[in-house]
């Protein structure tokens, strides 16, 4: 019923004229039910119930197959609004939120359930159909007769009880079989990731596969054969039972309920015909059910991501026609620390950071350099303290409007093969431009606004990912740490050639290194130890006093 009231809720309409032409469809079958009854029976002319007879094929064909295809039209109409809404709630959801949710548990939810929801809608048109079918026949099954009708749903009533309780237990292991799933896709994630490590050590790489990840696949394939071998007994129970009915009110029942032969004959037809329609409903009940639990996940996700998404703002509160000026003041922030019980704490940070400034974060591992990062770019909120860019608070309305004013390139980039953010031509020819710059263009081509190829070392991707950067051209740009894959002569042209041009652009660069031997190519040096902050300047220069600890 989820499944329906999600459709219903996609576009009452379609639905709506799904069901008439179902039922128009399935009541057409069930006429030629009656017909081929009449036509056993004899008493009509055979011409009239052949013109008949050839009319309702038509018209069945045609009920079955206009309800089909709107469904099926409205199911991946479904399927793609689906995928656009989480996609953009996903993005519109903060960092910590999507951090919490963890990559294999998303990627699960975007691919696996998703896939379960696409096939389950697959056997939506034909259930549909098929349970038209059915309550058309029951219907004409009560006009025969309504005594043998009634034993007949009561010995459906007395099966469908049966299989509700038999059931339970197979849609307690499908939900055991998601939750499995998760665990399945985190192991192959390391799988792929960790691949380099765990072929170096074939030792380490055999256990990985013998202690993590065989054990977590034969849970799923033990819990996926009950499940679905326990729907396999039940289904072929069901079927068998049907037979039983027929056998019942063929045999048994005349006994102290006599009927016409007529009527007998004509109730053994449709009892016959409702096989095939009976049987698939039951077939298709599995993939149902997985749809419903893949629904519910989906559905969790969906809340989860709306809980936390923010409008974007309808204008940009931080334009300004003076300089660019970016503080922090008194920010501090928590997150895990070395021990699991403990929690380190980012500032409190007063830092005042100015259009055309080259300013360097430097600090040992741990000691906040990115999370700083992630503080200056909105992509973290401050526990405590305020963040504001030309003298406008930066708050959960207005961060979206905040992170358009910066560019950066991650220590864990992602490089996206697309070129996005202008018109194609204009957008390719800089980009080839800059991929000349980096002497990157016997490697790579802009070819109709893509990269023509990603496959590349770190430092290359690295390269590529500068570029993307430039392409963007924003006020502020951030580096962490992107000169640490680079050779020596990369490491000169972007510290002497790339920063001081975007310097005098009038760009602020931030820039998260560790190369001292660089450390006069900045304008400042802001020094993190232990979350607290601490300034480095030259020798010549007096500390500045908003970098002073709080």
């Amino acid at each position: 019923m989820n499944l329906l009231s999600y459709l219903y809720r996609q576009s009452w309409k379609v639905l709506l004229f799904a069901s008439v032409a179902g039922m128009i469809g399935g009541l057409s079958g069930a006429a030629l039910v009656a017909l081929i009854g009449k036509g056993i029976g004899g008493g009509e002319p055979l011409a009239a119930l052949a013109w008949s007879f050839f009319g309702l094929c038509l018209v069945s064909l045609a009920g079955k197959a206009y309800s089909e295809i709107a469904l099926l039209k409205l199911t991946q109409e479904a399927i793609f609004s689906l995928r656009v809404d989480i996609s953009r709630k996903l993005l519109a959801t903060p960092l910590t939120k999507l951090q919490d949710l963890g990559k294999h548990g998303l990627l699960v939810i975007l691919t696996k359930d998703i896939d379960t929801f696409i096939q389950a809608f697959q056997f939506l048109p034909m259930a549909f159909g098929n349970g038209v079918i059915i309550i058309s026949c029951l219907a004409y099954m009560a006009w025969l007769s309504w005594q043998l009708f009634a034993m007949f749903v009561l010995c459906l009533v007395v099966c469908l009880i049966a299989y509700a309780y038999a059931e339970r237990w197979p849609v307690e292991q499908l939900s055991k079989v998601r939750g499995q799933m998760d665990t399945l896709y985190r192991h192959f994630r390391n799988l792929v990731e960790g691949s380099k490590e765990l072929q170096l050590n074939a030792r380490r790489g055999q256990m990985y596969v013998d202690q993590v990840i065989a054990p977590g696949a034969q849970d799923f394939k033990s819990t996926y054969v009950g499940a679905m071998g326990a729907y396999v007994w039940v289904a072929n129970i069901g079927t068998m039972l049907f037979y039983v009915i027929i056998g019942m009110l063929l045999f048994v029942v005349p006994r102290w309920l006599p009927q016409q032969a007529v009527t007998l004959t004509t109730m053994t037809v449709v009892l016959l015909y409702l096989i095939k329609p009976i049987g698939e409903m039951i077939s298709s009940l599995p993939p149902m059910r997985q749809a419903g639990i893949a629904l519910e996940k989906i559905m969790q996700l969906d809340g989860a991501l709306t809980g936390e998404a923010i409008a974007p703002a309808p204008s940009d509160p931080f334009s300004s026609q003076g300089e660019l000026r970016l503080q922090l003041n008194a920010v501090c922030h928590h997150y895990p620390g070395a021990q699991d019980d403990s929690r380190f704490m980012l500032g409190p940070l007063n830092v005042t950071l100015e259009q055309g400034e080259i300013v360097f974060i430097v600090g040992g591992n741990g000691s906040g350099k990115t999370t700083l990062a992630m503080l200056l770019l909105g992509l973290y909120q401050p526990e405590s303290g305020t963040l504001s860019l030309n003298g406008v608070t930066v708050d959960a309305a207005s961060a979206h409007a905040y992170r358009q004013h910066f560019s950066a390139v991650f220590a864990d980039f992602h490089l996206f093969e697309e070129l996005l953010g202008g018109e194609t031509g204009e957008l390719g020819a800089r980009a080839a431009h800059y991929v000349e710059l980096l002497e990157m263009g016997h490697k790579v081509k802009v070819v109709d606004g893509k990269f023509s190829s990603i496959a590349l070392s770190t430092g290359q991707r690295k390269r590529l990912a500068l570029v993307a950067a430039y392409l963007e051209d924003r006020p502020v740009y951030l580096f962490d740490e992107w000169a640490a894959d680079q050779d020596p002569s990369f490491k000169r042209i972007f510290y002497t050639e790339l920063l001081p041009d975007l310097k005098a652009r009038g760009k602020l660069v931030i820039v998260i290194s560790h190369d001292d031997g660089y450390f006069t190519c900045a304008d400042r040096i802001i020094k993190l130890v232990d979350g607290q902050l601490h300034h480095q300047g030259r020798d010549s220069e007096p500390a500045r006093p908003e970098l002073q600890v709080a």
